[in-house]
């Protein structure tokens, strides 16, 4: 090595070494949290490791939630706003959509009820979708077509039975909305995590019936 590799080298070791030194005092100041760490070393690229496409149901399912990754992911979005969680899981989507034939798509998330959406100030699948890049195909978001009818209660608090129950007549449509989506011809409502599958159950059913013939419907989760 002679002294030009040195002189060349070595601020990059010097930066890297300044940034370890950061992380070390940012987390003092800010703890992070357990998901938040098992997440740190992942980047998009990486995380489509987790990519395992199948379908529950009529579901599209985009990957595992006993996967501990995909689990802290799927929390730190939810509950941090971690914008590193968002995308990770933004790479997911991205890979199943461009999969999907080329038409054009309209991409609807799960609206949260308005204490939920007031405590969070954010809602989590809103935000994976936000992150997409551009696709082949034409594609919007539209957060205004469905709407929750009242506050249901969290439904990791209740049983199949009571979850079942909880999100009936959950949802409505916003009838003067459906013009702006009347020429796209594939429809995707999309939550975080499905389990019981009764929230995207209720959604698709509020909304099927104002749709056009020819628009395909199709409900996709993050995990199952």
């Amino acid at each position: 090595m002679n002294k030009y590799s040195i002189i060349i080298t070595r601020p990059s070791s010097i930066l890297i070494y300044m940034i370890h030194i950061w992380q070390w005092l940012t987390d003092i100041i800010f703890p992070p949290s357990k998901p938040g760490l098992l997440i740190r070393p992942l980047s998009p690229d990486n995380f489509q490791l987790f990519y395992r496409p199948h379908k529950k149901g009529s579901v599209q399912i985009l990957s595992e939630y006993h996967i501990p990754a995909v689990q802290a992911a799927i929390t730190a979005c939810k509950f941090e706003n971690n914008l590193q969680a968002t995308k990770l899981i933004g790479k997911l989507l991205n890979l199943w959509l461009v999969d999907q034939s080329a038409i054009d798509t309209v991409l609807i998330p799960i609206p949260l009820s308005y204490k939920r959406q007031k405590k969070r100030k954010h809602n989590q699948v809103e935000r994976v979708l936000r992150t997409l890049p551009p696709l082949p195909f034409r594609y919007t978001i539209c957060t205004e077509i469905l709407t929750r009818t009242h506050d249901t209660k969290p439904q990791t608090s209740l049983n199949r039975q009571d979850r079942l129950k909880n999100m009936d007549h959950a949802f409505e449509v916003n009838k003067k909305q459906l013009k702006k989506i009347s020429s796209y011809r594939r429809v995707v409502i999309c939550d975080d995590v499905l389990t019981t599958g009764a929230t995207l159950g209720a959604a698709k059913v509020a909304l099927l019936p104002h749709l056009p013939p020819h628009t395909e419907l199709i409900c996709v989760a993050w995990a199952h």
